[in-house]
C-alpha cells in the first residue's frame, strides 16, 4: 500500500504530487491500475490484470479506502474517505462486473437518483427529488468539459454515449455550483475517457448482438501519445409494439435507430492533451400518436485542449478550452401520406475555457483560484409547420422560430476559489465560493463548506453546507407563444440550499456509508397557462420545495470470490403549499451480487426496486406502481486476447410505467422491455 506523507497526505502518493486536471488522473490511474471506491462495486478485481492489481485486490476493504481516489469533488485527487460530499465512482471494470452497457443504467445503482423514461429517447435523472424534464439540474462533464444541448438544456446518457471509451465515472450528489457554476444543482456526473497506454500500442475491438436487431461494433487504437475510437450501433429501440402514445391511443411509430461516435485524443507533448469528439444519432419519438411519426436527428462535435504545468509546491496551472457545435432536427411525418408535416431546428454552439491555479501554502492549505468563461449562442432555431392533426395539411407552410430572439448570444464569466485546510491529521475543512455574472440573469454567488473528520482508520464523518442555482434554458425564457399577445416575464434562476451529514464505517470485509440530507429549493420554474389560456409559458413558483432524505450503501465480501452490494434511499419531497410532490418514489434501492466461480469466469445478478410514484393523470391502465426489475449477467476470458460478456436485462419482462412528469395529465411512459445480449472483446498489444 502506498505510504502517505503528512501533513498533506491528501495530495501525494509515495511523496509525489498527484494534483491533476478535474476528471483527468491519467498518471495516477496508471499507477493504481484500477480506481476503486468502497461505496461501489469498485473493489472487485480483474483476474490476471497484473501484480499491482492483484495486490490491491488482496487488500481488505478497510485498507482499500486509503488508496481509493476521486477528483471531481474538490478538483484535486483525494482519498475517497476525505472527499467533501457524497461521491460514487465506477471504473470500466465495474461496467463489466455489473452487466452495464449504458451509462444511464449505471445510475440505477446510485442511491439518491431516480430514473424516468421520457417520451423521447432519453431518460430523465432526478437527483434527490429534483424533478426536471431534460436533465438540466445536473451537469455532465466529459474530460472536464460541460456537455449540454442549449435549447432544452439537456444531455442524454443512453446508447448515444458508448461505455467502451470511458475509463471512469464519478457522481457527486448535492449542490456543486461553488465549483461548477449554473445547473450543478443536484450534482454532477464527471466522465473520464480512456487513459493512454503506458507501454507500446494496443488495439481493442468489440462486437455485440442481441434482441431488437441490435448490432454494435467498436474499434479503438491506443498508444502513449495517440488514441482513436469509433463505434456504430443499429437497432430497434427496445420498446413494445403495443405501447400507448402519450394521449393514451395506439402508436405506429417505427423504432429503428442508429448511433455513431468517433473520438480522437492526442498528447503532442507533456502536459498537453487535444481531443475531438463527434456524435451522430437518429432516434424515434417513442410515444407519438398514430396520426404521425416523429424522429430526432442529432450530431455534435466537441473540440478541446487541456494543458497543465507545474506542481503544488511551486504552483500549478491548469487550462481547459473547448468548442461545441450541436445540431438537432426534429420532424414529424403524417401517417397516411408519409409527407413532412412539421420540422424544427435546434442548432446551437458553445465555447469557453477555465484556467485554474493551485498552490500549497503553510504545509496545511491547498488553494485554488480559477476563471471561467462560457459563450453560448443560437445558430438556427427555425420551424416549419405543414400539418396539424386536427385540421390536416395547410395550404401554405407556416414558418417561424422556436425563440423570440432567434439570434440570442450570451457571454457568461465567473471567478471561483477553494481552500482545502488540513487542520489536523484527522480533520479537513474545504471552503469554496464562485461568483457568476450572467448576461441574461445578473450576478450570483454560491458557496460550499465541508468538514471531514476521521477519528480512526475505520470511521469517517462528513458535514457539508452548500448552495447552487439553475439558470433558465433557451426554451424557458425565449419560447415563442402562439395565439396570444401576452409577453411573459423572464424567469429567475432556481436556487437550492443543502445540508448534508455523512458517516462511513469500514470493517475488514465490509463497509457501510450513510448520508442524511435536507434541501430547500426556491424559485422553481414551471409551465403555466397564459392569462387568456391560449398557450403556456415558464414562470417561477412562489412556493418552496423541501426534500428530506437518507441514503445508504452496504458492500460485503463474505468470500474472496463473492461480492455483494446493497443500496437504498428514502425521500420525503414536499411543496410547502400543496404537500407531497408527485412523480417521485418514497424509497428505492438495488441489490447486486457477483460470483467468481472459476478462473476469470464470473456470474452475477441484480435487482432494482422502486416504490409507487403518484401521477396526476386520469388514466387507469398506466399506473406507476411499485416495481422490481431483475437482471442476470456474466463475463470471462476465452483466452489471453478474447473475452466475453452476456446478459439478460429485465429478465421477467416486467411492464413498468414511469410518470409523465413533463405533461402530468398525459398517459404515462413505458420502460423498455426485456433484452438478451452477447458481446465479445478482442485486444492485442504490440
Amino acid at each position: 500500500m502506498p505510504a502517505q506523507s503528512a501533513p498533506h497526505s491528501l495530495y501525494t502518493i509515495d511523496g509525489r504530487d498527484v494534483a491533476t486536471v478535474t476528471g483527468r488522473c491519467a498518471r495516477l490511474q496508471a499507477y493504481l491500475l484500477a480506481v476503486l471506491l468502497a461505496a461501489t462495486p469498485s473493489a472487485w478485481g480483474e483476474a490476471g490484470a497484473g501484480t499491482a492489481a492483484a495486490n490491491l485486490l488482496d487488500m481488505p476493504l478497510n485498507e482499500l479506502m486509503n488508496v481509493e481516489i476521486v477528483s471531481a469533488a474538490s478538483l484535486l485527487p483525494t482519498q475517497q474517505a476525505k472527499a467533501p460530499g457524497t461521491v460514487y465512482s465506477f471504473t470500466r471494470t465495474d461496467f463489466e462486473r455489473m452487466g452495464i452497457r449504458r451509462l444511464d443504467d449505471l445510475l440505477a445503482y446510485v442511491p439518491g437518483l431516480q430514473l424516468a423514461q421520457h417520451r423521447k429517447r432519453h431518460r430523465s435523472i432526478w437527483a434527490r427529488g429534483l424533478l426536471d424534464r431534460y436533465n438540466d439540474k445536473m451537469v455532465l462533464l466529459v474530460d472536464g468539459v460541460r456537455r449540454q444541448h442549449l435549447y432544452y438544456g439537456n444531455f442524454s446518457l443512453g446508447d448515444n454515449f458508448p461505455l467502451e471509451k470511458i475509463e471512469k465515472v464519478e457522481i457527486i450528489l448535492g449542490p456543486a455550483s461553488a465549483l461548477y457554476g449554473a445547473n450543478a444543482f443536484g450534482g454532477i456526473i464527471s466522465v473520464t475517457t480512456r487513459d493512454f497506454t503506458q507501454n507500446g500500442q494496443k488495439v481493442e475491438a468489440t462486437v455485440e448482438g442481441g434482441d431488437n436487431a441490435r448490432y454494435k461494433g467498436t474499434l479503438q487504437y491506443n498508444s502513449e501519445r495517440l488514441q482513436a475510437f469509433a463505434s456504430v450501433l443499429t437497432q430497434d429501440a427496445p420498446f413494445r409494439d403495443d405501447r400507448k402514445s402519450f394521449i393514451g391511443g395506439n402508436s405506429l411509430q417505427p423504432l429503428d435507430e442508429e448511433y455513431a461516435n468517433a473520438f480522437i485524443k492526442a498528447s503532442p507533448f507533456e502536459g498537453m492533451t487535444l481531443l475531438a469528439d463527434y456524435y451522430r444519432n437518429n432516434t424515434p419519438f417513442l410515444f407519438i400518436p398514430d396520426t404521425q411519426n416523429s424522429f430526432v436527428e442529432e450530431d455534435s462535435l466537441t473540440l478541446q485542449a487541456l494543458y497543465e504545468v507545474g506542481d503544488l509546491d511551486k504552483g500549478k496551472i491548469q487550462a481547459n478550452f473547448y468548442y461545441t457545435r450541436d445540431n438537432a432536427r426534429e420532424h414529424e411525418v403524417e401517417q397516411i401520406t408519409q409527407r413532412l408535416g412539421y420540422e424544427e431546428q435546434q442548432n446551437a454552439a458553445m465555447a469557453g475555457g477555465t484556467v485554474t491555479g493551485f498552490k500549497r501554502l503553510f504545509d496545511d492549505h491547498v488553494l485554488a483560484l480559477g476563471l471561467n468563461w462560457m459563450h453560448s449562442e443560437a445558430v438556427n432555431m427555425d420551424t416549419e409547420r405543414r400539418f396539424y392533426f386536427k385540421t390536416g395539411f395547410f395550404p401554405q407552410p407556416v414558418t417561424g422560430s422556436l425563440l423570440s430572439n432567434p439570434n440570442i448570444a450570451n457571454d457568461d464569466v465567473a471567478v471561483f476559489f477553494q481552500d482545502v485546510w488540513n487542520i489536523l491529521p484527522q480533520l479537513n475543512l474545504t471552503l469554496g465560493g464562485r461568483y457568476d455574472q450572467f448576461e441574461q440573469f445578473g450576478g450570483f454567488f454560491n458557496y460550499r463548506a465541508a468538514l471531514v473528520f476521521s477519528p480512526d482508520d475505520q470511521q469517517t464523518w462528513k458535514l457539508l453546507y452548500g448552495t447552487a442555482i439553475r439558470t433558465p434554458t433557451f426554451r424557458e425564457y425565449l419560447k415563442v407563444l402562439e395565439g396570444t399577445d401576452f409577453i411573459p416575464p423572464i424567469p429567475k434562476p432556481e436556487r437550492i440550499e443543502s445540508v448534508e451529514l455523512g458517516y462511513g464505517y469500514h470493517w475488514q470485509r465490509a463497509n457501510i456509508n450513510l448520508t442524511l440530507f435536507h434541501n430547500t429549493v426556491s424559485d422553481t420554474i414551471h409551465e403555466t397557462p397564459t392569462p387568456d389560456d391560449e398557450d403556456e409559458y415558464f414562470a417561477n413558483s412562489g412556493a418552496s420545495w423541501r426534500m428530506l432524505g437518507a441514503e445508504a450503501v452496504l458492500q460485503y465480501k463474505p468470500l474472496d470470490s463473492l461480492d455483494l452490494r446493497l443500496s437504498g434511499a428514502l425521500l420525503n419531497a414536499e411543496n410547502q403549499d400543496t404537500g407531497r410532490l408527485p412523480y417521485l418514489a418514497s424509497w428505492n434501492g438495488s441489490f447486486l451480487a457477483n460470483y467468481n466461480y472459476v478462473g476469470s469466469q464470473r456470474l452475477g445478478f441484480s435487482l432494482v426496486y422502486s416504490s409507487s410514484r403518484p401521477d396526476t393523470n386520469g388514466y387507469a391502465g398506466d399506473k406507476p406502481a411499485p416495481f422490481l426489475i431483475a437482471n442476470v449477467f456474466g463475463s470471462g476470458n476465452i483466452n489471453a486476447g478474447i473475452s466475453y460478456n452476456f446478459g439478460i436485462d429485465n429478465v421477467f419482462n416486467s411492464r413498468v410505467y414511469d410518470p409523465a412528469a413533463d405533461f402530468g395529465g398525459q398517459y404515462n411512459i413505458e420502460r423498455s422491455e426485456r433484452e438478451i445480449w452477447l458481446r465479445f472483446k478482442w485486444n492485442v498489444g504490440f
